[in-house]
C-alpha cells in the first residue's frame, strides 16, 4: 500500500474464471483507493486454446503479469509446482494486500498456497461448493488457505462452517456469473454464429472434460458420448476439453465428429458461449456448464458420468451413465421440449455489485490473517 491504495492481485487461468472476475478486476482498477494487478496463466497462454490472453488484454486491464505455467501434456502436479514457484517469486517482490482466486483450478490452489504462506490475504470466490472428482479436494483446499470467502448461497456457507471456518469470514454474495447469464446485453445469436462460423441455427452444445480421478475411463466415456452424437440426427457445436490430464483421449474421440453437422471450437468468449447455450436445443457432456449454467438460461441438459457428482440438481438436468444408447435416448427426450424458467440456486443477479461493495468497504479487510478452526458438534 505504498501510495495509500490497497493492492489486489487477481489470478486467472481460464476464459471461464476470467468471465466471472473481469468486471471486479476493472472496478478495482478504476477505484480511487484500490489498485489491481492481474496474473494471466494456465490455458490463457496455450495456443491450442486460442491464446485467450488477448481477451484479457482487450478489456483494458493495465498491469498484467503473464506467467506460462505449462506445456502441452504436462502432468497436473507439475503444473501446480510450476505455478507455485512463479507466483511465490512475484508475491515476494510485489507484496500485494490481497490475492483473489475463483473456483477450483490448480492455478487458484497455487495462488492460495502462496498467499497463505506469504501472510497475504487470500479472497476465494465460490468456495463451499461441490464440484465432483478431484475438483472437490482442490476447492476445499483453497478454502482452508483463504482468509475471506465470497460464496454463492447459504448451502455453500454452511459447508464452510462445517469445515471449521469462522462465520465472520464468510459473505453470501451470489455467483458473479449469474450477472452475465441474465444480462440483457449479451451478443445476438447471429453475431455468435458469424464470429465462430457456425452454419446452423438449430443445434446442441457438447462440452466434455476429463475426469481426473477416473483416468482409465476417460476414453470410454468420450467414446460413448461421441457414439451417441454420431447416432443423433441433429447439429452440434463442440467445445474442446480443458487441459486436464486425459484431454488427448477426448480430443481423439471428438476427431470422429466431422461433416456439415458439426462445428468444433477450441474455446469461446464467455458471453458468446452464454448466448450459444441460451438458444441451444440441449447441452450435453460433463461440464459444469450443463448442470450450473444451462439451468439459469432455461436450457435442458444431459449430464454424463460422475464428474459433476454432488452439484446442485436443477430441473431440466438429466443424469445418465456413459452408455451411448442411454445418452442418445436422453438427448432425444429433451429436444423439442419447452424452455424452462431460470434456476437461481447459485444466487440472484447483483453478485458483482455486492462483491465490489465489499472490496470498497471495510468488512472484507477486517478478518485477521490468523485463522482459528471452529469445532462443531457432530451428531451421533
Amino acid at each position: 500500500m505504498a501510495d495509500g491504495r490497497r493492492e489486489v492481485l487477481f489470478v486467472t487461468g481460464t476464459r471461464a474464471d476470467f468471465g466471472k472476475l473481469r468486471d471486479i478486476m476493472l472496478a478495482v482498477q478504476s477505484s480511487t483507493h484500490l489498485s489491481a494487478r492481474v496474473v494471466v496463466t494456465g490455458m490463457h497462454l496455450l495456443r491450442r486454446y486460442g491464446y485467450t490472453v488477448h481477451e484479457v488484454e482487450r478489456v483494458g486491464l493495465q498491469r498484467l503479469h503473464l506467467i506460462p505455467n505449462q506445456v502441452e501434456g504436462e502432468p497436473t502436479a507439475l503444473v501446480l509446482a510450476n505455478t507455485v514457484q512463479a507466483l511465490a517469486r512475484l508475491v515476494y517482490e510485489e507484496r500485494p494486500d490481497a490475492i483473489v482466486v475463483q473456483g477450483d483450478r490448480v492455478e487458484a490452489l497455487a495462488a492460495a498456497l502462496v498467499g497463505s504462506l506469504h501472510n497475504v490475504r487470500v479472497i476465494h470466490i465460490e468456495g463451499g461448493e461441490l464440484s465432483g472428482a478431484i475438483d472437490d479436494s482442490v476447492r476445499h483446499s483453497i478454502s482452508k488457505h483463504a482468509h475471506v470467502h465470497l460464496v454463492a448461497n447459504d448451502q455453500a456457507r454452511l459447508r464452510l462452517v462445517q469445515m471449521g471456518e469462522e462465520s465472520h469470514r464468510i459473505f453470501v454474495v451470489g455467483s458473479p456469473e449469474i450477472d452475465i447469464l441474465t444480462s440483457p446485453d449479451l451478443p445476438s445469436l447471429d453475431a455468435v454464429r458469424t464470429r465462430y462460423d457456425i452454419p446452423f441455427d438449430r443445434y446442441g452444445v457438447l462440452v466434455m472434460h476429463p475426469v481426473t480421478n477416473e483416468a482409465g475411463a476417460t476414453q470410454a466415456l468420450a467414446s460413448s458420448v461421441v457414439d451417441a452424437v454420431l447416432g443423433s440426427p441433429g447439429n452440434w457445436v463442440i467445445i474442446d476439453p480443458n487441459n486436464d490430464e486425459g484431454c488427448a483421449d477426448i480430443r481423439l474421440q471428438l476427431d470422429r465428429c466431422v461433416g456439415p453437422r458439426f462445428a468444433r471450437l477450441p474455446s469461446m468468449r464467455f458471453e458468446h458461449f452464454v448466448t450459444l447455450m441460451r438458444h441451444a436445443d440441449v447441452v450435453l457432456g460433463n461440464s459444469s456448464s450443463g448442470v450450473r449454467e444451462a439451468p439459469v438460461v432455461g436450457t435442458r441438459a444431459v449430464n454424463v458420468g460422475t464428474r459433476q457428482r454432488g452439484r446442485t440438481e436443477a430441473l431440466g438436468v438429466v443424469n445418465v451413465a456413459a452408455d451411448a444408447g442411454v445418452i442418445g435416448a436422453a438427448v432425444e427426450s429433451l429436444v423439442g421440449l419447452p424452455r424452462l424458467g431460470a434456476f437461481h440456486g447459485f444466487g440472484v443477479p447483483g453478485a458483482r455489485r455486492r462483491i465490489i461493495e465489499l472490496f470498497e468497504g471495510d468488512d472484507l479487510w477486517e478478518p485477521s490473517l490468523y485463522k482459528e478452526f471452529v469445532d462443531r458438534v457432530v451428531g451421533g
